[in-house]
């Protein structure tokens, strides 16, 4: 009895190292496949409640990998012309096959916002935004079973117009995030 439960556990175990090894595959090709890119301060908007400005960015993420990636925790720090602006963290994110929006906010004080966002605005009309941190990305087996998380670094530094300051959108809008 003791030798079946033992083959029995070493077939669980290889078939579980399996699902990890293709899971791991798909996703090493998907992520060879992910591109990002910062399209727009979408917003900015100051709350007088608060005293704090909202700006929000948004990336456009194209997944043309063979799988869905799973995040479970996007951490971002946000740097305008190399000032500090703010960070934020978004969790359960899933970035489909395609295309897809992802709208990063943060509040931030107003000096500090104005130093990094408004004033370059207005002398140039664009704005080098760097967002850097890490993502949190369960690595599962066969997909399912998740077995630990990976935490990947990331940074990207682009340039980008302001689209709308003040103007909040009624309904859900077309961030899924």
């Amino acid at each position: 009895m003791k030798v079946k439960l033992t083959k029995l556990w070493g077939i669980f175990t290889g078939i579980l190292v399996i699902g990890i090894i293709v899971y791991f595959a798909m996703l090493w090709v998907t992520s060879q496949n992910i591109s990002a890119k910062v399209e727009e301060i979408s917003s900015a908007k100051y709350s007088i409640a608060e005293n704090k400005l909202e700006v929000c960015f948004l990336i456009t993420v194209n997944n043309t990998g063979i799988i869905d990636v799973s995040i479970e925790k996007l951490y971002y720090k946000i740097y305008v012309q190399g000032e500090y602006l703010g960070e934020g963290s978004k969790e359960d994110i899933v970035i489909n096959r395609g295309v897809n929006r992802i709208n990063l906010c943060l509040k931030a004080p107003p000096s500090s916002a104005l130093k990094a966002v408004i004033l370059p605005i207005l002398n140039k009309g664009k704005v080098n935004v760097t967002i850097k941190g890490y993502i949190d990305i369960p690595i599962k087996s066969f997909g399912v079973i998740k077995m630990w998380t990976l935490e990947i670094p990331y940074e990207k530094t682009v340039q980008v117009n302001l689209v709308s300051a003040g103007k909040s959108q009624s309904g859900p809008g077309p961030f899924p995030y």
